[in-house]
């Protein structure tokens, strides 16, 4: 597909314009007056400046948001009998300032709109409800998003390249007695789907002790359909970018995981819950995994909240842990070699060419949140054997409306070839998701924002490679 014509972003861009001019008569046309009820629409657009690769540009995104509180369907006797449905629209271009060589001689970048769903990056987000809620739905960016106890699925985001948009889907439903949880990458052209379903057996037998209703019960299926086995190379070895700046793939296959696990809420109160839980899983022709880990959550006064998770690992044949992790739409292309530095192909050949073997590891996980300002949390796990160190870290800062502060770090394979020691490859951002940004309030509705990311692009010769990228700039937004 070819970059965007100017009339389909005057197009795009009229409108967003015309859903802002409705909006007061939207807003005014809610089934109640009342505060709860009432609709809110915004139009809000940012600016600034900052590189992609080697050019400078400025990226302009102009935004329609609207939030509204909705029934809810599931209502619980005493509980919230509504959710919030938030929708938002957006517009980002990035527009070259600097045209350094390699010359792309046009002044929309090119690479933003190369495939179906690149045009899909307008809707920023479709959102029902909450994590927290009985019935949640959520289309857009999927960032930290894990299935049951994350230990197929655990922290994965499907943005993280520089020239792909993934419109993704992440949904569940949890009722009394079952529930149901779905994911998937891209709506335009799923690769990845997860599903998992649980019950609560006891709620089914009349006579059980309401005590083993806490017990549930659950099983999950995970599927990559085009995991790729081998990529197309030139002669010396090299891969082949695609058109559309992904490496050109010779072979692929399905590769699917399978799941069962067991929780049960040993202890619930109203200042600490204990959780024990048990997952058994198996990765079809590579091996399986059991994951047995306690969950932990004490509030030591009400603005103070602690959180934590210990989970022992044994790991057999070729299992890997947490398959699909934070980097898995660039893994699943170019994953190094745990034994051989700079040896690196599709993450599904890698595993296979490992040799098997049973290991034992362990995950740690811990989080502290301050009076619903400040929160903090780190995760590292690691096993017997090259390459299996990993660090997660996450912090988030929100003083009101006027300071907002936010960032996250993942690297995998701290103890791998290339580095000498788990504490240099800590510290070499190469290979490494970070993301970080800022928002200040400067006077009314404007404020100044900063975004600093190490995402992935894909070079020439179909490697991807980590990029720094920053913009920062001024914002504005209405209400109506």
């Amino acid at each position: 597909m070819r970059s965007l014509p100017p009339r389909h972003l005057l197009t795009l861009l009229t409108g967003l314009v015309v859903l802002a001019l409705s909006a007061p008569a939207s807003a005014e046309s809610g089934e109640s007056s009342k505060d709860d009820s009432a609709a809110m629409m915004m139009l809000s657009a940012e600016v600034g400046v900052g590189p992609v690769a080697e050019d400078l540009f400025l990226n302009l995104t102009p935004r329609l948001t609207f939030i509204k509180p909705l029934p809810a369907p599931l209502c619980e006797k005493g509980g919230s009998c509504s959710a919030l449905f938030h929708a938002a629209l957006q517009v980002p271009l990035r527009l070259r300032l600097a045209d350094r060589s390699p010359e792309q001689n046009t002044l929309l970048r090119e690479e933003d709109w190369l495939e179906l769903s690149d045009y899909l990056r307008i809707i920023r987000r479709l959102e029902y409800g909450t994590l927290n809620d009985p019935l949640y739905v959520r289309l857009g960016e999927l960032g930290g998003a894990s299935l049951g106890n994350g230990t197929i699925i655990g922290g994965y985001y499907n943005v993280i390249t520089t020239d792909h948009y993934r419109l993704g889907l992440r949904a569940h439903l949890d009722l009394k007695r079952a529930g149901i949880e779905l994911l998937t990458n891209n709506l335009a052209s799923p690769n990845l789907i997860g599903l998992r379903a649980h019950l609560r057996p006891t709620t089914f037998i009349e006579d059980a002790p309401r005590a083993l209703d806490r017990l549930q019960l659950g099983a999950t299926l995970v599927s990559d359909l085009r995991a790729p086995t081998d990529l197309e190379r030139n002669p010396d070895g090299s891969a082949l970018a695609g058109p559309t700046r992904e490496p050109l793939v010779e072979s692929s296959q399905p590769t699917t995981l399978l799941g069962l696990d067991l929780r049960f809420n040993l202890l619930e109160r109203a200042r600490i819950t204990l959780t024990p839980y048990l997952d058994l899983n198996a990765h079809i022709g590579l091996g399986s995994g059991l994951h047995a880990g306690l969950l932990w959550r004490q509030n030591i006064a009400d603005p103070v909240e602690l959180s934590a998770r210990l989970e022992y690992r044994r790991l057999s044949d070729r299992y890997l842990p947490e398959y699909i992790d934070p980097l898995y739409e660039v893994s699943r292309f170019q994953t190094l070699s745990p034994t051989e530095p700079g040896l690196a192909g599709p993450k599904l050949r890698v595993a296979r060419s490992t040799a098997p073997s049973t290991r034992h590891g362990a995950q740690a996980w811990v989080q502290a949140r301050l009076a619903g300002i400040l929160t903090l949390s780190a995760a590292f796990e690691d096993a017997q054997g090259p390459g299996n160190a990993a660090l997660r870290t996450r912090a988030a800062l929100q003083l009101t409306k006027r300071l907002q502060l936010g960032a996250f770090y993942y690297k995998a394979h701290l103890d791998g070839p290339a580095h000498e020691s788990a504490t240099e490859g800590l510290f070499d951002l190469n290979g490494a998701l970070t993301v970080a940004e800022g928002r200040l309030g400067v006077w009314g509705p404007i404020y100044a924002h900063a975004q600093y990311g190490g995402l992935w692009q894909l070079r020439d010769d179909g490697v991807f490679e980590t990029v720094r990228l920053w913009n920062i700039g001024l914002g504005a937004g209405m209400s109506f």
